[in-house]
This record gives C-alpha cells, structure tokens and sequence, in this order.
C-alpha cells in the first residue's frame, strides 16, 4: 500500500514576506495592495484571519477590520517563485516521486523511501517540516495517508503548523465524521445538492445501500477502502538549484560575505553532484539593508559542478554587484541551465577533468561519513570561527536555505 504526503505551506505569500522581513512577525499581514486599493486580499496571514479578513476579501473591508498597525503589501511574485523553488528542491531530497500541484502544494510519494526512516511516514514528515523550518523560515502543514484525497484533507484539519496521520486501513474511520464539503470536488454548486438529499457527513454517504449510492458515494467508498484512480503526474523539469542566507546583521566584511558565498556555492555544487548534472549559467544574487535586491548572471565556458568553476563566476558577480562599505543583508547564489551527467562516458586518458571529479566526489563521501568539518576549504574558516555546525555543515543564520 502507498504511503501519499500532501504538503502545504501555511499562508505561502504572506509568510515569505515574514521570512524575508522579521520586523513584520507578530503583525497582521495582508497581501494583495495597499489598504485604500480597490483589490482584493490575496493571502492574510493567521494574525490577520483572527480578524475575520479572508483570502478574496476586498482590502478596504479587510483594512476596516484591522488594526492600524496592519501591515498591506503588494505582493512579490518572482520571490514567491523562488521560494516556492526551494521548497521543492528540498523535497526533492527526501523522494523523487512528486507531484507539484501549485506554488505551494505538492503530492509526494514516499512509499519507496520510508525504509530510510525505519517506515516511520511520521519521523519523515517531522524532518521535512524542520527543514522547511530552519532553511526557509517556513511552516508547512502535512496530511499523511494512503491516497491523495485523504492526505489532502488530512492536512488541512491542523492548520498552521500541522500533522495528521491517517494509519493504513483506517480511512473510513478518518473520513466518517468530517462535513462533506471537506471532500475535494464538493463545491459551492454541489454543496446545496448533497445537503438537500440529506448528506451533511462523509458517514451519511456510507451508511446507504449501495444501490442509492450517487457518485460521491461510490467515490468516497473508492477513498475509503485505501484506493485511487487517479495516478500522480511527476512532471518536474529541474531548472536551477540556488542556496541563500540572510545575515544576523546587516554586515559589509567582504571576508564574511565572500566565505558565506563560497559555502553556499558549496552546497550548490554538492547538491549537483548527488543529481548527477552539471550547470552552465551562475547567478549571484545581493540585497542591501534597504530591502534593495540585485542579481547578475554569467555563462560558463563549459558546463560544471565543481566549486572552483562556479565560485570563481560567483565572486566576480557579486564585486560588481557590490560597492565598497556597502552593507548587506542576503546574498546568494543560483546555477541553472543544467545537463544530465548520467550518461556521460569519463574520458578514457584519465584526463584532469576526470581527476577533478573524482577528488570532489571522494571529499563528497568523507565529509557525509565523518561530518563536513572534516574537511574544510581554507576559505570557509571565516564561517568556523563564527557559527555552530554539524554533520551536514555550518548553522547560518535563518532563514537559511543549504543541505
């Protein structure tokens, strides 16, 4: 029997604008425009909610209910996008098989890798939802079942922050007391229609004979028994793999900036190697204090994940990105435009290049079975003296997006 994650990250928008900005923590936060706007609410985060606004809201209703110290925001799309990019990159870790279904949703199929966590779909989640944690500033709620309908609705009962499993052989029992209108497809045209034939539960849909069943019923018994027929569509085309972090503070030590950048870049290059391609366009990417973000892209020569190649690309973006005594909050790195390494043959001289990736994959494999401090570049001892690590690398500040 399959083991289905749904994933859903709590108020997508507005908690990467929190991610992003600690000082609006705590805050109602309204995406969508400005208070006066004739707009609507795109999406409020739960202190917003405890108000009564609600995502389509119009924002002057919405700036009616609020507080004056309520924050409204336009919205950010291309930050969206890239972070709803990490998150699937991070799931990516844990399964290939994902679905992604909106910018903050995805199915993930983990059936084939919860031996890696002694079959506990439970200790699984818990991990993704740390990670999403500490590298993204994110949290995420997870419906955990034997299909996506009953994942799905799991996943949405605990909100925010949440965690449902529901046991193999117990969707009946799960899906029994819940109001019909939790059942994906029931919507405000076929609400009326099942409360007027006197369907209010999910139990009043099982408890009549199989000959009255309509379709909800014989979709519903379908979802009960542990079984779907609709199969899950991985159709990912991986396009970029970026890593950043955000500083405690605003800082201008090039020495730290450059030690962070290499570190990232690092990570990059690892998570390359582990996917077996290879990138030919870098990007650097600097937000100084004022929130003011900027990026420059380069093509490498020839496609790599080697961090001598990427770095050296990197670090020349960014000095031009960067003027002297310029503080800065972020900075970060992406590589994209990648080519699958999987089938191609090592040249058979044992040529440099060949030798080359034989010391990464080999520093690769000593640093994930003794800890990464175990081997260090000299030009990450910047980061040694100033953050903790563990056996996957260095703590940054959060949020922080690495292995």
């Amino acid at each position: 029997m399959r083991t289905i994650f749904l994933l859903d990250i709590d108020c997508f928008f507005a908690s990467v604008e929190m991610a992003t900005r600690p000082e609006l923590r705590g805050k109602p936060v309204c995406i969508g425009g400005q208070r006066n706007d004739r707009g609507i609410v795109a999406c409020p985060n739960y202190e917003a909610r405890a108000y009564g606004v609600r995502t389509a809201m119009p924002l002057r209703t919405a700036a009616a209910l609020l507080p004056p110290h309520a924050v409204f925001l336009p919205g950010n799309h291309s930050l969206y996008a890239e972070y709803s990019e990490r998150v699937m990159d991070i799931l990516y870790d844990f399964t290939p098989d994902i679905e992604q279904v909106s910018v903050d949703e995805a199915y993930m199929d983990v059936t084939g890798c919860l031996h890696f966590w002694k079959g506990s779909a439970s200790c699984m989640a818990l991990a993704i939802k740390e990670r999403m944690q500490q590298q993204c500033g994110l949290s995420v709620s997870i419906g955990v079942a034997s299909n996506r309908v009953c994942a799905k609705i799991a996943a949405s009962l605990k909100k925010p922050d949440g965690l449902v499993v529901v046991p193999h052989g117990k969707e009946q029992k799960f899906l029994a007391p819940l109001p019909i209108e939790v059942v994906p497809g029931v919507g405000v045209k076929t609400l009326p229609k099942l409360h007027a034939q006197g369907i209010f539960t999910v139990s009043d849909v099982f408890s009549r004979p199989l000959d009255q069943q309509s379709w909800i019923g014989r979709y519903l018994m379908g979802v009960a028994a542990g079984k779907e027929t609709q199969r899950m569509q991985y159709n990912r085309v991986e396009k970029s793999i970026s890593r950043d972090t955000t500083f405690s503070q605003d800082t201008c030590d090039r020495d730290l900036i450059l030690s962070t950048l290499y570190y990232l870049t690092e990570r990059c290059c690892k998570t390359l190697r582990r996917r077996q391609h290879r990138a030919t366009t870098v990007t650097a990417k600097v937000r100084f204090a004022d929130f003011t973000t900027v990026q420059k892209q380069t093509t490498l020569p020839a496609s790599s994940d080697h961090e001598d190649d990427i770095f050296a690309s990197a670090q020349q973006l960014v000095q031009l990105l960067l003027p002297d005594k310029q503080f800065i909050r972020l900075v970060g790195v992406k590589v994209s435009n990648l080519s699958d390494t999987s089938s191609q043959q090592l040249e058979l001289d044992g040529g440099k290049a060949e030798k080359i990736d034989r010391l990464y994959k080999r520093i690769d494999a000593l640093q994930e079975k003794h800890g990464y401090t175990t081997i260090r570049w000299g030009i990450t001892q910047h980061l040694h003296k100033s953050f903790a690590s563990d056996a996957r690398g260095y703590r940054l500040h959060s949020p922080v997006y690495e292995l």
